[in-house]
């Protein structure tokens, strides 16, 4: 029996094409350029219910949809003003 060379895996190439793309997303949009890491804090809270849908109503009030982040965010900046 002949012994037979193994056959050497082959490198994937990407096209310009591909590579404009990896590009663009590692660019990231115009929020991802304005915002650094160190400028962001994650905070995890928990809120009881019948306060959430107090917010819930309040959101409901306004013209157009917001997220309940969006609007905590809004009414944490009114208060830190005064």
């Amino acid at each position: 029996m002949a012994i037979k060379e193994l056959a050497k895996p082959v490198k994937m190439t990407h096209s310009a094409t591909e590579k404009d793309v990896e590009k663009f997303i590692a660019k990231g949009g115009s929020l991802a350029e304005s915002i650094t890491i160190d400028e962001d804090h994650r905070l995890t809270m928990r809120i009881p219910k019948w306060l959430m849908n107090k917010i819930d109503a309040k959101r409901k009030e306004r013209v157009g949809k917001i997220s309940r982040n969006l609007w905590i965010l809004e009414v944490i900046d009114r208060a830190t003003k005064k």
